[in-house]
């Protein structure tokens, strides 16, 4: 239910992101190259100086960017031999670039871009370095002259597709439509059908008021990155901007503050090899779980565990991925070792609540669902699996309250307005049922249980005309599908019986 990324105790986003770095806790002090060492090399690099006047100089070189004040160790593991390759071989441009993704996989913005800068200077012609550069910048918040530093590449980056899609948002952010539109179509005919800018067009035919071409382009982004929060969000806008507020709810409802989908490059591609910073391997770790790969994000947490036991994200996590492979008890036993740590973490609440519920052990999950809402009662997620917890034990009115405080706090989820109707018929509250049945085949009218549930509700209190509309549709879109074909027969039997409005 919940991944742990942070002590946030927010779930994951999937997509691009630049969070700000995260406070280390187990931490090393990296010494400063000594002042001495220094003032040694530079008055050995006086002796050719001669050769610079002949016009036969030195290859030009850079020393390793290093960071300043604490350290992970188990980053400083990782830089450490990098670092000394760079020191071998400083006029390396694939060395200092390789350190500088080392340090952006690890968040660690200022040293990285101090590393990119580096590996600019000496192969100003590799788009991968330029473009993380760019990407480093922005998160550490270094916006002046960016925009101006990528238009001057454009000649030589022309042809390069995650340099034009990074190009068409920097124009977007700064007003010029019309050349973020000329970058992204060139970026498209470049890497056709990635969702990335398939979005960014979507988004962008919004702004532009043609909203059926901006429906379509997230129709197609959905197809590559489907249930991505990014894409569901641009349909979502599409939707509310052609009037089709209802259908548009749940897309917006699940995009909510969605990160962006990252245009994927070599430099991208490398980047989950150099996670070793714990708070880095946990964020990675809910990715993987996300992806399917429980295996690859156990380990990880594991490492992460020798490195700080106790850490009640990463138990979290661990408990997720081993739901995942299907071993519930060592799931529990990880997540009872996480309230050991901080009883109160509302993460650790949700993921147990969640486990006991799939474990068919209902009580147990009932006190720490009522805990959950305590600490946060403003959170839709504890109230919703409070009423699961509640409909388990067959506490139906109580389930019912709880599911409909849920929607008071997040309206329009499909699924709360589902198990409300089951709680609301389970309590004989027809009306309750009648309202969230309706509400649910609004925001899937293609779902057809919602659908025909509502008609049969609707016979059973009479409403038969009502009842025959809602058939008449769904014959249209379906034909003579046999949940509809036995809905029919309910409605004719009640119509011959004489019961209801006919």
């Amino acid at each position: 239910m919940f991944a742990s990324t942070s002590g946030t105790g927010r779930p994951l986003p999937a997509a691009e992101s630049t969070p700000g770095p995260t406070p280390p806790l187990a931490t090393a002090w990296l010494q400063p190259r000594s002042q001495h060492r220094v003032m040694i090399l530079g008055w050995l690099l006086l002796a050719p100086l001669g050769l610079v006047l002949t016009g036969c100089g030195p290859d030009l070189t850079r020393p390793p960017a290093r960071p300043v004040g604490f350290v992970e160790p188990m980053v400083l593991e990782l830089i450490g031999p990098q670092i000394a390759r760079i020191e071998n071989q400083p006029g390396d441009a694939e060395e200092h670039g390789t350190l500088a993704l080392m340090y952006e996989a690890n968040e660690m913005w200022e040293v990285a871009t101090r590393s990119f800068a580096q590996a600019v200077e000496l192969d100003p012609g590799n788009p991968i370095w330029a473009v993380h550069l760019y990407r480093c910048r922005k998160s550490l918040g270094e916006t002046t002259g960016e925009w101006q530093r990528l238009e001057s590449l454009v000649d030589r980056f022309s042809t390069r597709a995650p340099f034009l899609y990074h190009l068409g948002r920097e124009r977007l952010e700064n007003g010029d439509i019309d050349g973020a539109r000329k970058a992204f179509e060139d970026c498209q005919q470049l890497a056709s059908g990635n969702p990335a800018v398939l979005v960014a067009l979507s988004e962008l035919a919004t702004l532009l008021g043609n909203s059926q071409q901006a429906l379509q382009l997230a129709q197609q982004a959905l197809v590559k990155a489907p249930g991505h929060p990014a894409v569901l969000n641009a349909r979502g806008q599409a939707l509310r901007a052609l009037g089709r507020s209802d259908e548009a709810q749940t897309d917006l409802q699940a995009g909510l503050n969605a990160s962006r989908i990252p245009f994927p490059d070599e430099g991208l591609r490398r980047l989950s090899g150099y996670y070793a910073a714990p708070q880095m391997l946990i964020n990675h770790s809910a990715d993987l779980i996300g992806a399917g790969f429980a295996s690859r994000a156990e380990q990880l947490l594991h490492r992460v565990l020798l490195a700080r036991p106790g850490d009640r994200d990463a138990l979290n996590n661990l408990a997720l991925a081993l739901k995942s492979l299907s071993r519930p008890e060592e799931a529990l036993t990880r997540l009872q070792e996480a309230l050991k740590s901080d009883a109160d973490y509302f993460p650790t609440l949700i993921n147990i609540t969640d486990l006991l519920l799939a474990m068919q052990r209902p009580r147990d999950a009932l006190i720490h669902a009522h805990k959950a809402v305590r600490i946060d009662a403003e959170n839709a997620i504890a109230h919703r699996l409070l009423g699961m917890t509640q409909i388990r034990l067959q506490d139906f009115p109580a389930a019912l309250a709880s599911f409909e405080q849920s929607l008071l706090l997040q309206p329009g989820n499909f699924d709360c307005h589902g198990a409300a109707s089951e709680a609301a018929l389970a309590s004989g509250n027809l009306e309750a049922a009648t309202r969230h049945l309706t509400e649910a085949s609004k925001l899937r009218p293609e779902f057809l249980p919602a659908q025909v549930n509502l008609v049969h509700l609707l016979i059973k209190q009479g409403n038969l005309e009502d009842a025959d509309r809602r058939l008449q549709d769904l014959f249209r879109r379906l034909g003579e599908h046999p949940e509809v074909v036995k809905a029919y027969e309910a409605l004719r039997r009640a119509r011959s019986g004489g019961g209801g409005n006919r």
